[in-house]
């Protein structure tokens, strides 16, 4: 999508040699070839067609640590509607040639807040439940603050895509790849976490205290802290469904500045 709009994006990765022996990536594993079996491996293709992999790119830790070093104090909101991988590996990064501060210090100094998509009320929820270990690491560890975005399911976006952008346009093609066929739209999850990050008064959108929470990893559950000095908040839709779809598919398009 950066390419498309010619762009440019840091990017990193984990590395597939990080994970691929390891028994805490196995059921990812699992999910993205059942994927690629059902035909919705839509990375996979992307891939094929820049020509590159994943070490192709620098770590995500590295990227990660270099941003956030040259970065005004208290000036970065970290959005992950995915695994907590990378973050979680950020913030166990030691000081290095990049900074003096180690992951947590940097987080501490630079990161105003963090936004993880993902419902707390759910046992084994897919984000977190998928590499339960970075989960368990980023909420004990992570010194910012910590917006948790659960909605999206019933708000249904996408389906415009087909009829409205170019049909080699990556956005399109990656809802047609997963979904199979045209004009058809997917649960917004990820949109509605990335409109808060966007804008935190974003219209639709409002927050409220979850209360002290930790990440039981064992379980793949989160439970009550009482002792916590923690107080997550919990992003909420405010409107009907359809408002939020509406807006979101005109945002999409990029009829919202």
């Amino acid at each position: 999508i950066a390419n498309y709009y010619g762009i440019s994006v840091p990017i990193g990765t984990i590395y597939s040699d990080f994970c691929k022996d390891s028994e805490r990536f196995a059921p990812y594993r699992e999910h993205t070839k059942s994927c690629f079996n059902n035909g919705q491996g839509y990375n996979a293709i992307f891939s094929s067609e820049i020509k590159k992999i994943d070490r192709d790119y620098p770590s995500a830790v590295s990227v990660y640590r270099r941003l956030l070093s040259t970065a005004p104090d208290n000036s970065v909101t970290v959005l992950c509607v995915g695994m907590l991988t990378a973050i979680s590996e950020t913030l166990l990064s030691n000081a290095d040639e990049i900074s003096p501060l180690t992951g947590i210090e940097l987080f501490k100094s630079k990161v105003k807040r963090v936004i993880t998509m993902g419902n707390p009320h759910k046992v084994g929820d897919f984000n977190w439940g998928m590499d339960a270990e970075a989960s368990a690491v980023f909420f004990e560890k992570c010194p910012s603050d910590i917006y948790i975005s659960p909605e999206g399911t019933s708000v249904i976006t996408g389906a415009h895509l087909s009829d409205e952008l170019d049909k080699n346009h990556p956005l399109r093609r990656a809802y047609e790849i997963w979904l199979g066929k045209e004009n058809a739209g997917r649960s917004s999850w990820d949109l509605i976490a990335s409109l808060f990050a966007i804008n935190e008064n974003a219209p639709y959108l409002t927050t409220q205290y979850l209360g002290g929470i930790y990440y039981d990893k064992k379980n793949k559950v989160f439970k009550v802290d009482e002792n916590s000095n923690k107080s997550y908040k919990i992003i909420k839709i405010s409107c009907d469904n359809k408002v939020l779809e509406n807006y979101l598919n005109d945002y999409m398009m990029g009829k919202i500045k």
